[in-house]
């Protein structure tokens, strides 16, 4: 009983200890996605919670051209992210047309997923409006829309943005049994309006199944000024577990730690008897 009792002792400590990181690393992105750039309509991707992955914006150049530039508060200034500083960046985006970007996060999918939920609050909080915050599945066909509503909910996109389902990329078999051509069709359009896909890059997705978007998408109708331009080329992005997998290594983590507890208190309580008993013995 003593061991059960040592186990359990040790499991609690151990995930008191993962939620007080866990806790941490929020507080300390709450308060990176907190700092908001000062100058109103204006968008600063220097705000975006950080990540070492992520090319939401660099040190040396511009971030990716996903909106029209504009010059920010620190072009010239030592905290600028072109002179090595972290305050401010050295270009903007216009916040109607970051707003309005469908696939804006793309250049954070190479995350965490903790820091990947991180980054969508902070989106949701900067652009409570946005069409990208909420998918709508009502476009699709009935033969494929419950099934993609739950697989983009089960493979980790929780908020069901369509920054999460079209930086995945993936239908997910869904339209594979019981959709018409007809219905194909309808999730080519639907797939054009989600994720901003011309209707080559739909059609072929449909055909494949799967789907790749890069960081510059365009701005799509955010604004009549808002055009496609490219910006620096971007890493391969590396898709994150899903939910479920990060939930079985935890389980997996606890119980080796748990094990190995154990394992020590029975050394331990192994070599007081043996004390005890040369003790009495002598």
């Amino acid at each position: 009983m003593r061991f059960q009792d040592h186990g359990l002792i040790t499991s609690t400590i151990v995930v008191v200890i993962l939620i007080a990181k866990i806790r941490a690393d929020c507080s300390l992105n709450a308060a990176l996605y907190t700092r908001e750039t000062s100058t109103p309509g204006f968008v600063d991707p220097v705000t975006v919670p950080a990540c070492f992955f992520n090319t939401c914006w660099h040190y040396s150049s511009p971030p990716p051209e996903i909106c029209p530039l504009v010059n920010g508060p620190c072009l010239n200034n030592s905290d600028a992210t072109d002179n090595g500083g972290t305050k401010c960046g050295m270009k903007l985006y216009t916040r109607d047309c970051y707003c309005n970007l469908k696939t804006g996060l793309h250049c954070a999918w190479s995350c965490s997923w903790t820091s990947w939920w991180d980054t969508e609050d902070w989106y949701a909080k900067l652009c409570p409006q946005s069409p990208a915050l909420r998918l709508d599945f009502s476009g699709l066909p009935k033969c494929a829309r419950q099934c993609l509503d739950d697989a983009i909910f089960e493979y980790g996109c929780l908020t069901q943005s369509s920054n999460c389902f079209c930086a995945r990329g993936n239908l997910f078999k869904c339209h594979e049994n019981s959709c018409s051509a007809g219905d194909w069709k309808k999730i080519e359009d639907w797939l054009q309006y989600a994720c901003d896909l011309d209707a080559t890059k739909a059609k072929l997705a449909v055909e494949q199944g799967t789907f790749t978007i890069g960081d510059e998408t365009g701005a799509g109708a955010a604004t009549a000024t808002a055009t496609r331009v490219s910006g620096p080329p971007s890493r391969k992005p590396q898709q994150p577990p899903t939910w479920d997998e990060i939930f079985i290594f935890v389980i997996l983590a606890l119980t080796i730690l748990g094990g190995l507890g154990l394992w020590i208190y029975s050394c331990a309580a192994g070599r007081q008897r043996h004390t005890w008993r040369t003790s009495a013995e002598s």
